[in-house]
């Protein structure tokens, strides 16, 4: 995403470099390791989670506790130099994305899931083949910033929920699709050593995870 770029482009003096292909696979690795815990937590906790916000009333405190762990998950992964470090950060926002999936995928069909993971799968590799975008990286995060507020707005006063606003979700997806692209670029042109390979990861993580949760929405509402 757009926080890429505030990210370790550079290494610092003691940073150690590794070969392009322990670089790739360290991406593939830490990005396999998120949607393993993402599965986990739907599938070990999904009950317990949805239990205690929705039987519990405790929907606020779910928000406040994403929030403070998304942001700070991903300050610590953008500005730390330190790999270990950085995949903390990674953790911190693993983790409560996961919770919102445990307590959205649990209620659409098993058509809904493989149908969002399939074309999240394919969009992924797509635009990743594409990664081209490197310089429009401003135009899609004002663009993704617009969608992510009306999708907010619209969410408050129920228009959200109405079809006449679904070319806004192929929008967000066509938007999150680009930034696959964009952060696999940026992925190539980073040095690299393991500390870059976890932030890259991190990137990609986010918009994938986006993603399909978007399209989740998408054929969950026409299920």
């Amino acid at each position: 995403m757009a926080l890429s770029i505030f990210k370790n482009r550079y290494s610092s003096a003691d940073a150690k470099f590794i070969s392009d292909k322990a670089f790739y696979a360290v991406v593939a690795a830490t990005l396999l390791f998120g949607f393993a815990v993402n599965a986990l937590e739907v599938i070990l906790l999904g009950d317990i989670i949805s239990q205690w916000v929705y039987g519990g009333g405790n929907y606020l405190i779910f928000v406040i506790c994403y929030f403070v762990m998304a942001i700070a998950g991903v300050c610590i992964n953008s500005f730390s130099r330190k790999p270990l470090l950085s995949f903390i950060g990674y953790c911190l926002v693993v983790l409560p994305i996961g919770a919102v999936l445990a307590l959205v995928v649990p209620y659409q069909s098993l058509g809904v899931v493989r149908s969002a993971f399939l074309v999240t799968t394919i969009l992924a590799v797509v635009f990743g083949l594409l990664a081209v975008l490197y310089f429009v990286w401003k135009i899609l995060s004002l663009s993704l910033l617009i969608a992510l507020i009306w999708s907010l707005i619209a969410m408050f006063t129920g228009a959200y929920f109405t079809s006449g606003y679904v070319w806004l979700d192929w929008l967000v997806v066509l938007i999150f699709c680009c930034y696959i692209g964009f952060d696999i670029s940026l992925a190539k042109s980073r040095p690299k050593t393991l500390d870059n390979a976890v932030d890259s990861a991190c990137g990609l993580y986010l918009d994938i995870i986006n993603l399909f949760i978007r399209l989740l929405a998408i054929f969950g509402r026409n299920d």
